[in-house]
């Protein structure tokens, strides 16, 4: 009896000593029908497998056009292979998924998906809503002890404390055709791209800022490193900025540098409309230098779209990044199962595989591609030292916005 007393006890410690609480709150805002208050990274598996397999299936949302194939002909296999569940998957425009999802709580029903992917601008609005679960995900998932821990818990200023999961990690870069110019002589920073551009009208191929994400990119890498006024700098982590305020920062002096940067360098660049614009030029030969997304020049070369002789630089000033994630929603139809498919994804094994197949980063610490990677895979990727040290967290959202209206209207009119 003594013997049966002490395994109680220490039964009970181990699902109780590091019970998470919820985020924000004295109680979780949703109930899936088992106490997430005694779930713990430990006994996560004991509690959560049986139940998704007696639950069955689950429901992924997907907002991306790009992860289709990933999750379709890898991930989603893998994952009905290794538990037995059987996934229903869901995509479609961001924006109207989130306002399902959102009508369906309001009106008391079960949310539409089990376990959400959205772009991290959805934050405010979701956790403004209620509708995002506020579990600390990062603590209760084996995963999350992997995750980066300042990422894990902050997405573009918002504090969620844990209840998003930066599954998908995105940075901007400078692509180069080693054919046409050689790596020793790829300009390294600004001025010299600068000096580059003028002296080769035509071969460097900016994204607009209005037609991708490139050119969001790249404009607010100019900003960090060319503006220095308090007013314009201090803008540029305030987070809770309004739209009326960026207008204002937009054409404020201080902000002049990101913009005479621009006047010097248009006459001589071509200035597209979208990224894969940008991409194509490179690939036929049109351009030698341009604007890109990481993970789209990965995935351009691993299908031969673009030739096996580009490579990805970040600009010594540094370039910004981010990325978009995963969520546990409030009262979904297959709790379990979908806690258990956030794991999945965060998973050393999956996070290692998207990027391997998508150029997608991961917010995991413990994912080296060059120990893992063959050395093409290792190629389409940003130098990963520069990556390191040179990758810089994206402006607010709102910021870019008025950014790029005022870039429209003031300077690519005057091209």
């Amino acid at each position: 009896m003594k013997a049966l007393l002490t395994a109680s006890i220490a039964l009970l410690l181990s699902t109780t000593a590091y019970a998470v609480e919820p985020v924000g709150s004295d109680t979780f805002n949703t109930d899936p029908g088992f106490d997430l208050s005694t779930l713990t990274a430990e006994n996560f598996y004991d509690v959560i497998v049986p139940l998704a397999k007696k639950e069955g299936s689950v429901t992924l949302y997907d907002f991306t056009d790009s992860f289709g194939p990933l999750f379709t002909e890898h991930l989603i296999p893998e994952f009905e292979t290794k538990y037995g569940i059987t996934v229903s998957y869901i995509r479609g425009e961001g924006a109207a998924a989130n306002q399902q999802l959102i009508a369906a709580h309001n009106a008391g029903a079960k949310a539409p998906a089990d376990a959400y992917f959205v772009s991290s601008g959805g934050i405010p609005l979701l956790l403004g809503a209620g509708v995002m679960s506020n579990v600390p995900l990062n603590q209760v998932l084996p995963a999350g002890p992997g995750i980066n821990a300042e990422i894990a818990t902050s997405t573009s200023g918002i504090q969620h404390g844990g209840a998003f999961l930066p599954f998908h990690r995105n940075q901007t870069a400078i692509v180069y055709d080693t054919r046409a110019i050689p790596a020793d002589q790829v300009p390294a920073d600004l001025d010299t791209l600068a000096t580059w551009a003028k002296a080769n009208p035509g071969k460097f191929i900016v994204t607009s800022p209005a037609g991708g994400g490139s050119g969001d990119g790249f404009m607010q890498a100019i900003a960090f490193a060319k503006v220095t006024g308090a007013d314009c700098t201090a803008a540029f982590t305030k987070w809770d900025i309004t739209a009326e305020e960026a207008t204002a920062i937009a054409g404020a002096d201080c902000m002049k540098p990101l913009w005479d940067y621009y006047a010097d360098i248009l006459p001589s660049v071509e200035v597209t409309n979208g990224n894969s614009d940008t991409l194509n030029l490179i690939a036929n030969g049109a351009g030698s230098i341009g604007t890109a997304w990481e993970d789209m020049v990965y995935d351009f070369t691993g299908r031969g779209l673009l030739p096996p002789t580009v490579r990805l630089e970040l600009l010594s000033e540094g370039m910004v990044g981010g990325g978009d994630g995963l969520f546990f929603p409030v009262n979904g139809e297959h709790p379990a199962s979908g806690l258990l498919m956030l794991d999945f994804l965060m998973s050393h094994d999956v996070q290692l595989e998207k990027l391997s197949l998508n150029g997608s980063r991961s917010a995991r610490t413990d994912i080296d591609p060059a120990a893992s990677f063959t050395p093409e895979q290792v190629a389409r990727l940003i130098p990963t030292e520069q990556y390191a040290t040179r990758a810089k967290l994206r402006m607010p959202a709102i910021l870019n916005d008025g950014l790029k209206a005022h870039f429209v209207a003031n300077i690519l009119a005057k091209k």
